[in-house]
């Protein structure tokens, strides 16, 4: 019993020997120690830990004048790369042929060298809505970054005409036996 009385006893002072938190030494890597910001309540490395990622390329829009079907439209794209000047790729894509074409001469990928780190590259694609709706043209642009290829893609939508997009409805809206609205979805036929 005396024995475990004297080992208790010993461990306040162990732990006050070895000391607690980081008592303003520098961590492993050299760094300062992290800093509360008084508006959030978060540490430094909190901050480093929940920021987003940022993508390695910018690619901003804009469609030349009003889309109208079968006459070809072009878009500008502003195409800048967060990782300095340096090739960047472009890739078109049309997913759905019978609403949206490229014109004859549209290369479905282009490589853009830009000239300094300031001004974004400029690039224009054409396209030929065949239909009325809102159409999508995919531009996925990749840069070189130091240990793999990096990507960004992006979605442009094209309004074609003033028709409005069409919601489809598939299956049916019930009730069930507790009052809540269920949708009974089709079987599927092999």
């Amino acid at each position: 019993m005396t024995t475990m009385k004297q080992i208790f006893s010993l461990i306040p002072v162990i732990v006050l020997a070895t000391g607690c938190g980081n008592g303003g030494v520098e961590n492993a890597a050299g760094d300062a120690p992290p800093t509360t910001d008084a508006a959030s309540g978060k540490t430094s490395d909190d901050n480093a830990r929940t920021s987003k990622p940022q993508s390695p390329v910018t690619i901003n829009y804009r469609i030349i004048g009003t889309p109208v079907v079968g006459q070809p439209v072009g878009i500008d794209l502003q195409v800048q790369s967060t990782l300095g000047p340096q090739e960047i790729v472009l890739s078109y894509r049309i997913t759905d042929t019978t609403a949206m074409q490229f014109v004859e001469a549209q290369p479905a990928r282009v490589a853009i060298a830009p000239t300094n780190d300031v001004e974004p590259s400029v690039q224009q694609v054409r396209v030929v809505p065949m239909r009325e709706g809102r159409l999508f043209l995919n531009v996925a642009a990749s840069v070189q970054g130091e240990d793999a290829l990096l990507s960004s893609v992006t979605a442009i939508p094209i309004q074609v005409g003033a028709a409005p997009r069409v919601i489809q409805q598939n299956g049916d809206v019930m009730t069930d036996e507790n009052g809540e609205l269920i949708k009974s979805l089709p079987a599927v036929e092999e």
